[in-house]
């Protein structure tokens, strides 16, 4: 990253940071500590999903893949300030993006002026495919912190063979696009991330994406490894380099997760997942929502986050460790 990038989205995070949430955030991290099992204190983190449809067909997305079990639809302006305004004094951080493409939803940039006025840091992950000039401009004057754009592959084959129905152009013209808007606007945000899911099609070009991403003018390039849904897929997916996995591949080519299973899940204490009709996941491996927890709709968020239901799925995660499906997973 940019030297000045990384000082600038460091002093944009730190504008999150009032008494109450410095206060919120370190209570959940000694209680997570100590191993606390009754979860006392409000998430410093909520991941909201704008949309749950989607343009392209990724094989490995639950959306992609058609094994998306929720309807396809875009959150609106009442579900989401429904969810935002009660739980913002907590909030230090607001991420759009579960499933399907956020920049379908055309409330996107609405949504994030409203966590931006209340001083929350704002992500978006996009698969860049509609950053339109004037889309790029709504999402800067929005107050956006960080826009994540997927670009993974340096040429049009072998960007296609996951994202599929994309188009690599179309990623970097919408690369371009912000980059014109920030400056356009004399901003420095939203920092510009690219991101590269290491697969094993792709994984020879990873310094040529290092490359493209500085002659792009974005300001920094993330390797990410690829969650994979399908374990026969695995060994023809997989990137031969292990460092760039999540999973190993015994002897009969099933892959099963590096990380050792930790049963004190920070997740589940420190974030508030909610769908697009304003359904609260357990988290974000709860892909169709199979552990509902309540609706932001129907009750207070406060409630359902303090409340037994989602207490007691956390003792059950806790418990049953790597018994529950959601977690099998996780790479963190």
């Amino acid at each position: 990253m940019i030297g000045g990038a990384k000082t600038r989205l460091a002093l944009r995070l730190l504008r999150a940071f009032t008494l109450r949430r410095i206060l919120n955030s370190a209570r959940l991290r000694v209680c997570s500590l100590v191993r606390r099992k009754v979860v006392r204190n409000m998430p410093e983190s909520l991941s909201v999903e704008p949309a749950s449809v989607c343009n392209l067909h990724c094989p490995e997305c639950t959306l992609g893949n058609g094994r998306l079990q929720r309807p396809e639809r875009l959150m609106d302006m009442k579900t989401f300030e429904n969810v935002l305004v009660p739980l913002s004094p907590w909030l230090v951080s607001c991420q759009f993006f579960l499933q399907g493409e956020p920049t379908l939803n055309p409330n996107l940039c609405q949504m994030i002026a409203s966590a931006h006025r209340r001083r929350i840091f704002t992500t978006v992950s996009t698969n860049g495919q509609t950053l339109t000039p004037e889309l790029c401009s709504n999402l800067v004057s929005s107050g956006l912190d960080r826009l994540i754009v997927s670009v993974d592959g340096t040429t049009q084959e072998v960007y296609e063979k996951y994202r599929v129905g994309g188009s690599l152009q179309a990623a970097i013209d919408g690369i371009d696009n912000m980059v014109a808007a920030r400056k356009a606007l004399n901003r420095h945000n939203p920092l510009i991330e690219v991101q590269f899911i290491v697969f094993r099609h792709n994984e020879r070009q990873i310094s040529q994406i290092r490359q493209l991403t500085r002659q792009w003018g974005a300001d920094r390039v993330v390797l990410k490894t690829a969650q994979i849904e399908n374990p026969a897929h695995a060994a023809e997916l997989l990137p031969q380099n292990p460092k760039y996995s999540r999973y190993r591949i015994d002897t009969n080519g099933k892959a099963s997760i590096k990380r050792h299973y930790n049963s004190n899940c920070f997740r589940l204490r420190s974030t508030m997942v909610v769908t697009s009709n304003g359904d609260v996941a357990a988290c974000c491996y709860d892909k169709n929502c199979q552990h509902n927890l309540g609706n932001v709709n129907q009750n207070h968020p406060a409630e359902i986050w303090l409340g037994e239901k989602a207490n007691s799925l956390r003792h059950l995660v806790w418990k049953l460790k790597d018994g529950v499906e959601m977690c099998q997973n996780c790479g963190g």
